[in-house]
């Protein structure tokens, strides 16, 4: 045990108190003669207990009073016995038999202030590591309510995908880029009889400021908005809903303001791609 971790034991204050037994006393004894830091933080707990004493002191009878007096200030040692620091001296010398009464009941009372005192905080201390655990618990419950969120929006996609690739009614339609844009491509399905469009496999470049991606469906020439792209580092994060379309001949996608617009911008134009009977 670390001088620290001694002085924190109490065993200090249980020494002034005289609550020691008599090998408890010489081993405080023989840990301040070799610690100053030891020995400075018992005449401390010394100094406090005589002040508390000197609080609630009865008057003793003359005679206990003067055998007190000659154990406190017994006869100065030889300079020679002296330590090259203070030197302390025991306040309970061996051959001496124990005092009256109110010594235990003094002591006992300081005993129970220190473990009332050791009590409260160790109620604190588990007070707070119950907080922190239960801090724990509740970030361990909402991170595992945010897993199951995305799992479920992940298998729901899942579901989705497979509906509409198992579904023949849907018909693929590959959209290829154009000559400015030739790695750019993505795929549509769509179901002419319950007038469905999904976007996939988008591979677009990640579109600028202020800009994004719109699909259309063309029909005699004439452009018909199918819904906004929402792009992820430039590709579509899952399968998208896009707006029904009724009737198709080709499919297209633009570079448009955000928010889209209400006629494609065909200087913008990136991908395309007809609907084949």
């Amino acid at each position: 045990m670390n001088n620290e971790d001694y002085i924190a034991s109490g065993v200090l204050e249980l020494y002034a108190a005289g609550a020691l037994g008599t090998e408890e006393r010489l081993e405080v004894e023989r840990k301040a003669a070799e610690s100053p830091e030891v020995r400075a933080a018992l005449q401390e707990a010394i100094e406090v207990m005589e002040h508390y004493a000197a609080l609630h002191a009865v008057q003793p009878p003359a005679a206990l009073k003067e055998r007190v007096m000659n154990q406190v200030l017994p006869a100065q040692p030889s300079p020679e016995d002296t330590l090259e620091e203070t030197a302390l001296r025991s306040l309970y010398p061996d051959d001496e038999p124990d005092s009256g009464p109110y010594k235990w009941m003094f002591a006992a009372s300081i005993v129970l202030f220190l473990l009332s005192g050791f009590m409260s905080f160790r109620f604190y201390q588990n007070w707070q590591d119950a907080e922190e655990r239960l801090a724990q618990a509740l970030a361990s419950e909402q991170t595992l309510a945010q897993n199951y969120q995305t799992a479920s929006y992940q298998l729901n996609q899942q579901e989705q995908i497979l509906r509409v690739l198992r579904d023949g009614d849907y018909r693929p339609v590959k959209l290829q880029g154009v000559e400015a844009h030739p790695e750019a491509n993505a795929l549509v399905y769509w179901n002419p009889e319950q007038q469905k469009v999904y976007i996939d496999a988008v591979q677009l470049p990640a579109p600028p400021a202020g800009k994004q991606y719109q699909l259309w469906a063309l029909l005699d020439g004439k452009p018909i908005n199918a819904g906004l792209i929402s792009l992820e580092n430039g590709s579509a994060s899952a399968m998208q809903a896009m707006k029904d379309i009724p009737a198709a001949q080709a499919f297209a996608v633009t570079l448009e303001p955000v928010g889209g617009s209400e006629n494609p911008t065909l200087e913008q134009l990136f991908v395309m791609g007809e609907v084949r009977s």
